[in-house]
């Protein structure tokens, strides 16, 4: 928190590597490492409205979020410029669709309940949104069509220089030591996902005369000079991965691969390549991202007028001159009408028809919620 006065990106999640050693707190930290700005992390659970009003001329990027007050979405979106790095399925209460229909039975349907309309108006507020893979993005798609509008890129995991090169090293010596021809591993992990048991049954049944090894508890430049020694890897996730690094490191070693259509990048053009494709990609990922925040960090500033208006033909008001005053120096005029039944509204609409600078919208309530789709489409430039 020390550095947030003098940093220009915020990063926000609910753990760092430095918290938690996981597939998204690594692609996090490969990030902030080649950070092209002056960037500070914030624990998603620290972010409050101060900090938002203190962080207003800064861009911020939101991974995980589960800690943040979700009742901060409306004023992080109306006010803030930021990215969103998608590693999972947040509009779902249990962050994925497989995990939903495991626990309830029922097909979900948070897409169409609350939690999944605020967090997709958070994303369909941001700038941008970073998806980890081309099925991932789709499933959003589909369930919220505006989604396709945003800008947005596939960027997959992110892994840094030295871990690639970490990762070279152990190549290298296995082609030169060899392996165990028929060891197959497993990963054991924490989360319900990683399928152990069907990645164990899947060697098996596929290689009857193979032995399998679970690997887990190790640090993870250790459980990598484990994985190297092995023929194999058996990786059978119950429901969608988006992209997960196992299968990514298990490839650039050597290994065979055994996995299933969970793995969401497995088809995707970059990872059916050979090694040496794989990891061009992986090396280009970072300064793909840090291209794109650049292009909103250094764009042009928008001077942008707003006001708001409700039955002011009745009140007889100058609201017509106010807004042409407006007009005469900003490069956008917001007007918000907040349920006017004079007829305000309506010439509202009928001059918004040959003023292109003007953009007018009409306040609603969505129950608690201010429309967060007025707010999504008249954020702070």
């Amino acid at each position: 928190m020390n550095n947030f006065k003098d940093a220009d990106v915020v990063f926000v999640a609910d753990m760092f590597l430095e918290d938690f050693s996981g597939g998204a707190e690594r692609t996090t930290e490969a990030l902030f490492e080649v950070a092209t700005y002056k960037t500070v992390k914030i624990k998603s659970s620290e972010v409050n409205q101060e900090l938002i009003q203190q962080g207003i001329d800064k861009f911020w990027v939101f991974f995980n979020y589960r800690g943040m007050d979700h009742n901060l979405i409306p004023l992080i979106v109306a006010n803030c410029n930021y990215a969103i790095v998608e590693y999972d399925y947040k509009f779902c209460q249990y962050r994925s669709i497989d995990l939903h229909k495991r626990e309830t039975g029922n097909d979900c349907d948070c897409h169409e309940q609350q939690l999944g309309k605020i967090i997709t108006a958070f994303l369909h507020g941001s700038e941008h949104i970073f998806w980890m893979s081309k099925e991932q993005s789709g499933i959003y798609h589909e369930r919220f069509p505006f989604l396709k509008d945003n800008n947005q890129t596939v960027l997959s995991s992110i892994f840094s220089i030295d871990d690639l090169e970490f990762i070279e090293r152990l190549k290298k010596a296995r082609e030169e030591n060899g392996w165990n021809k028929n060891h197959w591993a497993v990963i054991d992990g924490n989360s319900w996902i990683k399928g152990v048991e069907e990645s164990t049954i899947a060697i098996t049944e596929t290689f009857p005369e193979s032995t399998v090894e679970v690997l887990g508890g190790l640090p993870y430049h250790d459980l990598l000079k484990s994985l190297a020694e092995f023929h194999g890897l058996s990786f059978q996730p119950l429901g969608g991965d988006t992209c997960p690094r196992t299968v990514i490191e298990a490839s650039l070693l050597g290994l065979e691969l055994l996995i299933n259509d969970n793995v969401q990048h497995m088809n995707e053009e970059w990872f059916a390549g050979d090694v040496d494709q794989i990891e061009s990609y992986l090396l280009s990922r970072p300064q793909v991202f840090w291209d794109t925040i650049t292009k909103f960090i250094e764009r042009d500033i928008i001077l942008s007028g707003y006001t708001t208006t409700k039955n002011v033909i009745e009140s007889d008001y100058p609201w017509h001159a106010s807004i042409q005053s407006l007009l005469g120096f900003c490069d956008e005029v917001v007007i918000v009408d907040g349920g006017s039944t004079d007829g305000t509204w309506e010439a509202l609409q009928f001059m918004a028809e040959d003023e292109e600078k003007l953009k007018v919208y009409r306040l609603k309530e969505i129950g608690t919620i201010i429309d967060l789709q007025f707010l999504m489409d008249n954020k702070r430039q």
